[in-house]
């Protein structure tokens, strides 16, 4: 998910955006720093500095509520999985997907496409390897990506 500071705003008050999109509150002591991305756009009429954030969650697909007009759909995939995609080592990988117009959660099959940005390299697999140093506990070295 991804949130915007509007001027003025604190990151703790942007937290809000998980709530608002995912249905989940999330306070600022519960995600932790993964790095920073300059985001530049093909046409140059969008450049964005984005900090990039991990949050730890072990709640089911299911108890995940959308924001109906801003997610189209969450998915759990296996993080060695999500790491080959993103790499380039596989094409496709198998999830669990939750769409914003089901109650139910449903096998999937993922790839890279399907995601917003559609990106294969750099930026994504770089934001797994540090959500995986979250996982496992220890605390990542955070990227930053020009």
């Amino acid at each position: 998910m991804g949130g915007h500071l509007r001027a003025g705003e604190t990151l703790s008050e942007a937290v809000r955006e998980a709530e608002e999109e995912i249905g989940i509150p999330v306070e600022i002591g519960d995600i932790t720093r993964l790095g920073r991305r300059f985001a530049h756009s093909v046409a140059g009429s969008d450049n964005e500095v984005q900090e990039v954030f991990a949050l730890r969650s072990d709640l089911p697909l299911d108890a995940y509520r959308l924001h109906p007009d801003e997610v189209d759909a969450i998915v759990s995939v296996p993080l060695d999985a999500a790491l080959a995609l993103f790499d380039g080592r596989q094409a496709a990988a198998r999830g669990v997907e939750l769409r914003r117009d089901s109650m139910a959660s449903s096998v999937a099959r993922i790839t890279v496409s399907g995601f917003a940005a559609g990106e294969s390299s750099g930026y994504p697999a770089r934001a797994l390897l540090g959500l995986l140093e979250v996982i496992t506990g220890r605390a990542p070295e955070p990227f930053e990506l020009r």
